[in-house]
């Protein structure tokens, strides 16, 4: 695998502010900041391409050793900052029964009412957590049958259409109150669906990881149009269907090392230090929303600055939690 694309590094870290301004500011008719839910499918997308990047030899073959790596290498990722989030909320913010704290802790609560979740955000890290469980065995499977990518694409493609089909699927447990429904097309963050949405999103992202690296890939012009076509695509309601697609198009570009105007502003530093800092600004961000903070009365403004403070906040626990707390040795 190439060393760090930091172009995709600052893909991340876009697409964790984007979700972040969808949960914090409010303007009237704004197409790109009220479609901000569709960044988690970037992310889904980009975690399967580059993890299939990364082990699509070692995959080749499976062994308890390899697998075994792979999980604490995983916990190691998203277990720190995750864990310190839980814990807070739970000493601060709400209270929470043994089994809110089982469930949550578990990284399990895309099987049950969503009521059971402590942040609103952490369906994303069930879902791709389940995700990375069966992730070696997904691989695998692909390598040792040779299944075409283009089939991948269309199986990715088609489960995400049929998801607004399928009735909502979860374990209803001692937790009152049904679901909240979101009016969002395909904002689906809650129950089993939530985590077809994400597998959706992963075989597409592997796919495109496995596709040749030709020519067309380091083309500007694709890079432009998907841009382009992107943006597009979320002028209209339909449009959000293709956003992973689209997003797969792009990282796949950006991976061949196309030199242009969007790989720069993507591995310009202040956007770079995002992308390092997302996964800390992804969960961190909402844990200010839940607490309902209010700095001045205006909307936006007050949204705005809980915005900074978050980045500023996610800056350091990136460097004192993420980069130094290791749960395995490995």
């Amino acid at each position: 695998m190439k060393t760090e694309i930091k172009s995709l590094t600052g893909l991340r870290g876009v697409a964790a502010l984007w979700i972040t301004l969808f949960h914090y500011i409010y303007i009237k008719f704004n197409f790109l900041i009220e479609k901000g839910y569709v960044a988690v499918d970037i992310f889904f997308v980009l975690s399967a391409f580059l993890l299939t990047i990364s082990y699509s030899e070692k995959f080749r073959t499976l062994s308890t050793e390899k697998v075994n790596i792979f999980y604490k290498k995983r916990v190691n990722r998203i277990y720190p900052i995750y864990f310190f989030s839980l814990i807070f909320i739970i000493l601060f913010v709400e209270r929470a029964s043994v089994a809110d704290f089982i469930i949550n802790a578990g990284l399990i609560q895309c099987f049950f009412n969503p009521n059971y979740m402590l942040s609103s955000v952490y369906w994303s890290l069930s879902t791709e957590w389940i995700c990375y469980l069966i992730f070696p065995f997904m691989l695998y499977a692909v390598i040792r049958y040779r299944i075409n990518a283009v089939l991948l694409i269309a199986t990715g493609l088609c489960i995400r259409y049929f998801l607004l089909f399928l009735p909502d699927l979860y374990i209803s447990g001692n937790k009152q109150g049904e679901a909240v429904q979101f009016d969002n097309y395909l904002d689906i963050a809650y129950g089993v669906n939530s985590l077809i949405r994400t597998v959706s999103c992963y075989l597409i992202g592997m796919a495109f990881a496995l596709l040749a690296n030709t020519k067309i890939w380091k083309s500007s012009f694709l890079m432009y149009g998907t841009v382009a076509v992107f943006f597009l695509s979320l002028t209209v309601e339909k449009g959000i269907f293709f956003v992973p697609l689209l997003s797969a198009i792009l990282i796949k570009n950006l991976y061949n090392e196309s030199g242009n105007a969007v790989k720069w502003l993507l591995e310009s530093k202040p956007v770079y230090i995002l992308g390092n800092i997302s996964y800390s600004l992804y969960i961190i961000h909402f844990i200010f929303k839940k607490m309902e903070l209010r700095i001045v009365s205006s909307y936006n403004l007050n949204g705005t600055l809980l915005i900074l403070f978050s980045i500023l906040l996610s800056y350091i626990t990136y460097h004192l939690i993420e980069k130094k707390i290791k749960i395995f040795k490995v």
